[in-house]
């Protein structure tokens, strides 16, 4: 079972980066667009940058087994900024909107999978002390 965890948390997390890094290149391009070269570049880092923060918040929530309820806020906002961003300066065909705005809503789901892998394995070893201790 702890395999089938590891190997879920580890593609969950594999296709996590690669949506994130398409993403960017496709942001990127986008800000190219009204931005010097040099600075479009970087300019991605102001979505993914509290994208990235409020990751790790909802991470370290699910350890700790908190509420992240702001933090999943700016998640949907940033992931819900990167769709439109990437959508944005696509040719207005559904091919392009699909394939443009898949690997944002890609990145969320696959976070979403791979905190669930912390927060599954918390809630099944609660269950199983409620269980115990019901039964004694």
């Amino acid at each position: 079972m702890s395999a089938l965890l590891a190997a879920i948390a580890v593609c969950a997390a594999c296709l996590l980066v690669w949506s994130i890094a398409y993403t960017y290149g496709q942001l990127s391009e986008t800000a190219e667009s009204v931005l010097p070269e040099n600075l479009a570049q970087w300019w991605p880092l102001t979505l993914y940058g509290p994208w990235s923060v409020a990751a790790l918040s909802i991470l370290r929530a699910a350890v700790q087994r908190q509420p992240a309820k702001r933090s999943w806020s700016v998640l949907l906002v940033t992931s819900a900024m990167a769709v439109a961003l990437c959508v944005s300066h696509s040719s207005h065909s559904v091919l392009a909107f699909v394939t443009l705005g898949i690997p944002p809503v890609t990145s969320l789901v696959c976070f979403w999978e791979f905190v669930g892998q912390f927060s599954s394995k918390q809630q099944s070893r609660r269950g199983g002390r409620a269980r115990q201790s019901f039964k004694a």
